[in-house]
């Protein structure tokens, strides 16, 4: 898998200057749910592979954003689940690029076991871009609260 910091970096990324302000953070998180929900298990019992396997699957993750999204107000729930499901496909769709030494990941669980992966990158690679991933994170978001603060001293 690719880490946290690299999920939420190329989701950072993608809608940092959308007009989806609101639901920015909801994005965020579906792009790190499904690790969020299956590795701490497997970090911790890593003999509990083969039970929690379905939990990173897509199947898995859009029953969890629709039941996430029931936490919400009803006005709200189908821009969450958009934005959870959203959030949820970059992180399968970076996943995907990935290669393992034995098994990948059951994109079509529980209908088929089988796996593949395009096989651009080991999962530990991105790990070393997290120090460039915090810096332009920081870069940009000190851009931005200084380019807001310009635009409240022109009174626009």
């Amino acid at each position: 898998m690719a880490d946290l910091m690299t999920h939420f970096a190329l989701a950072y990324g993608l809608v940092r200057f959308s007009r989806f302000v609101r639901f920015r953070v909801i994005f965020y998180l579906g792009t790190i749910l499904p690790d969020l929900l299956s590795r701490p298990f497997y970090i911790l019992r890593p003999e509990l592979y083969p039970y929690t396997v379905a939990v990173h699957t897509p199947l898995f993750m859009l029953v969890t954003c629709f039941a996430v999204a029931e936490f919400f107000q009803q006005e709200i729930r189908p821009q969450v689940r958009h934005f959870l499901l959203a959030g949820a496909g970059l992180h399968f769709l970076v996943d995907l690029f990935q290669r393992h030494l034995v098994n990948g990941y059951l994109w079509f669980y529980p209908f088929s076991w089988d796996s593949f992966e395009i096989s651009w990158y080991w999962p530990h690679e991105p790990l070393r871009f997290i120090p460039l991933w915090i810096a332009l994170i920081c870069a940009v978001e000190l851009f931005m609260w200084i380019r807001g603060k310009k635009m409240t001293a022109q009174g626009r």
